[in-house]
């Protein structure tokens, strides 16, 4: 079996990346919530345990669960990999002067390989600095300062998705929007470019190109089908990139299909807002049905890439691109104001594709899940109290590397 293979979103999952949230969780400050784009602080015991009955279920349906962390670890043990890291992590991580650029150097080459990646997700705390060791002291260290951190903590690790995203039987290396999420995207550029079982994988995209794009707004609807958001997140640029590439002979898409999201944390990736969950069943915010402008991008017989203004509704997009003959969309919370506001709040549409018609979701969106259920879906439920608060659920939180063919 071929280490990547992704082909779609609902095929059999065989094997997918998490990271279960840890000391990088435990840094979120309540002053600083906006800066570190979370709306509260998830208590962390609770949240593993949560986690872990996410983790349980995907290993029950026979996927292969590996960890973020056991791969980066792995993948640095490669000549000179480990301080090729840590020069690139500071060129990301936003240090303010060359002279602090050095102590940091000095500091995270002093620790061992698993002290590297716990200094890295954490963050470095000026705390951390042992200000009289040092031999120079500069003005940066010296300085007081109210924030605690001299290179910001990761908190949003958890959500893998985010960071990249296997198509076919490549990737792309997501080029992260938000300044404070930059340092995420090194963990999984150096498992591409390191690890075994990834190194040489074709690269749709890297995150050093220029343009924003993260994984939450791309669906691999077949192995001819991509959707992609622009979004708050994804910008045209990008999305552009990835259809030229992807479009080609190499890697032998036909079709993609672009919304265009507001650009607002509320609508932050596609996947908040539409998932596939079966062959013709689609998982929706009402909005989706029918408040975006909708694309269609193609490559022509000399290779120059068309787009067109898609006027049709959503039903008829999907059904010509996959070629079903009618398509079921399942609107969270039912359709009702109230409720499909709360459950979309709650990421009742983020949900996670382990077989055809059979999904993992968040307990807490009851109406959205009965609804599942009446239309044919098995749904697994996993708690969801604290993952929740940091706005991703079950798809945001798993990065799929190999499922069946659905053909």
């Amino acid at each position: 079996m071929s280490y990547i293979k992704l082909q779609s979103e609902i095929g059999k999952l065989n094997r997918v990346m998490l990271h279960s949230p840890g000391i990088e969780v435990e840094q979120l400050v309540p002053d600083y919530l906006e800066h570190m784009l979370f709306e509260d602080t998830p208590y962390i015991p609770i949240a593993q345990q949560e986690h872990k009955a996410f983790a349980d279920i995907l290993t029950g349906v026979g996927a292969e669960v590996v960890y973020l962390k056991d791969l980066f670890l792995e993948a640095i043990k490669a000549d000179n990999a480990r301080q090729k890291f840590i020069e690139d992590y500071i060129k990301v991580a936003n240090i303010n002067s060359l002279s602090l650029q050095d102590v940091i150097r000095e500091y995270l080459s002093s620790k061992t390989d698993e002290e590297l990646f716990y200094e890295v997700c954490k963050g470095i705390r000026r705390s951390d600095i042992d200000v009289k060791s040092l031999k120079k002291k500069p003005l940066s260290v010296l300085v007081k300062d109210e924030y605690p951190f001299f290179t910001d903590p990761v908190p949003s690790l958890y959500f893998t998705r985010d960071i990249s995203v296997c198509i076919g039987n490549g990737m792309i290396i997501s080029s992260m929007s938000m300044p404070f999420r930059k340092r995420e995207q090194l963990f999984m550029r150096y498992i591409q470019r390191y690890h075994k079982d990834f190194k040489g994988c074709p690269l749709w995209y890297d995150y050093n190109l220029g343009f924003s794009v993260e994984g939450g707004d791309v669906l691999v609807l077949s192995d001819e089908v991509l959707a992609i958001g622009y979004s708050q997140r994804t910008s045209l640029g990008a999305i552009e990139y990835i259809a030229k590439k992807l479009l080609s002979s190499e890697g032998g898409y036909k079709h993609i299909i672009v919304f265009n999201l507001p650009k607002s944390r509320k609508y932050m990736h596609l996947d908040v807002l539409f998932t596939m969950v079966d062959y013709d069943k689609f998982l929706v915010a009402p909005q989706v049905l029918n408040e975006f402008d909708i694309y269609d991008l193609t490559l022509d017989g000399h290779g120059n890439l068309q787009s067109n203004n898609q006027k049709q509704a959503l039903d008829e997009i999907l059904k010509q691109a996959l070629g079903i003959p009618a398509v079921d969309f399942i609107q969270v919370g039912g359709g009702d104001p109230i409720h499909a506001a709360r459950e979309h709040w709650n990421m009742g549409s983020n949900s996670l594709a382990v077989a055809p018609g059979e999904i993992i979701t968040y307990s807490r969106n009851d109406i959205t899940n009965n609804l599942l259920v009446k239309h044919g879906i098995k749904v697994h439920t996993i708690p969801g109290g604290e993952l929740s608060r940091g706005r991703g659920g079950p798809r945001c939180m798993s990065m799929p590397i190999h499922r069946d063919s659905l053909k």
